[in-house]
């Protein structure tokens, strides 16, 4: 039921911004940019728990379960990479506060869907924007900043660019991926990630449920990887139909609620995450759609 709900609230966002004029979209600006590039070698996973007014509350029992998915999540991920024979080795870290307490921030329109669909995707997506530096900022302020010596002072993170700056120096790792952690486990909303195909500003994802599947998926989004079923970012049909057809169980289609041991990566969603080198002509395709010029 909250599937069809999802889906039905991406569509909504769709015909609300129909008047808009449609836009090529090309998913390989999404590859080898900004912070989260390859899908290779050290990286850290950040997780921030967010309680706001229209979330569930996290309990520590929340918390803990929510880790535990997480710990799933890598571990599918690092057994891919060795399937693969891809160099992979990932660190996790979150905050939380002592004890169990966490960052209180309400989303701009209350959730991620109505954000996007009431101030429409661009002024939406930069209310984002704004909601995760805030929340970065009271991040930094708790952080330990031992100075090094030789290296000038580092300063309390101001915004998740600062911050992502002193996690990748502080645990010496190519990239980090932030995540923002909601609560929404007995509500409808969405996930997202957000400026995946810019350098304009960092990249970050907001996960609403604690599914593995769900939090493997936006991670790798980070990564360069494309949706492969209908939402905002994907809506040719045809195209939907056949990446359905030729990878029914990629991590890449919708994620929520599935065992990720029944999940795999296809080559269309290794090419992007940087994997493979080279895409078979017959998903070429798949590299682009038109969406909504926001």
């Amino acid at each position: 039921m909250k599937r069809i709900a999802k889906v039905i609230s991406l569509i909504i966002i769709i015909l609300i911004t129909s008047s808009m004029s449609l836009r090529r979209i090309d998913y390989r600006e999404g590859m080898h940019k900004n912070v989260c590039k390859d899908f290779k070698n050290d990286m850290l996973f950040y997780f921030i728990f967010v309680d706001s007014k229209e979330t569930m509350p996290w309990t520590e029992f929340d918390m803990q379960s929510t880790l535990d998915s997480i710990k799933i999540a890598v571990r599918w991920l690092q057994k891919q990479a060795e399937i693969n024979n891809i160099p992979v080795k990932i660190k996790t870290n979150y905050y939380v506060g002592s004890p169990f307490s966490t960052i209180k921030k309400n989303l701009p329109q209350g959730s991620i869907k109505e954000t996007l669909k009431t101030l429409g995707l661009k002024k939406g997506f930069n209310e984002l924007n704004s909601w995760a530096d805030n929340i970065a900022k009271k991040v930094g302020t708790t952080l330990n900043i031992t100075p090094k010596d030789g290296i000038p002072d580092i300063k309390n993170p101001k915004d998740k660019e600062r911050l992502i700056a002193f996690l990748r120096d502080d645990n010496s790792v190519e990239s980090v991926a932030l995540v923002f952690m909601v609560n929404n486990y007995f509500k409808e909303d969405i996930s997202v990630t957000v400026n995946t195909m810019t350098t304009d500003d960092i990249e970050f994802a907001i996960v609403s449920y604690k599914y593995p599947s769900e939090i493997a998926h936006n991670i790798l989004a980070l990564y360069g990887a494309a949706p492969i079923f209908k939402s905002v970012f994907r809506k040719n049909e045809k195209k939907i139909a056949f990446a359905d057809k030729e990878f029914p169980n990629d991590i890449m289609t919708e994620p929520y609620a599935k065992n990720i041991w029944d999940l795999n990566m296809g080559a269309y969603t290794k090419y992007l995450i940087g994997w493979n080198s080279n895409l078979d002509i017959k998903y070429n395709h798949l590299l682009t759609d038109n969406i909504i010029n926001f």
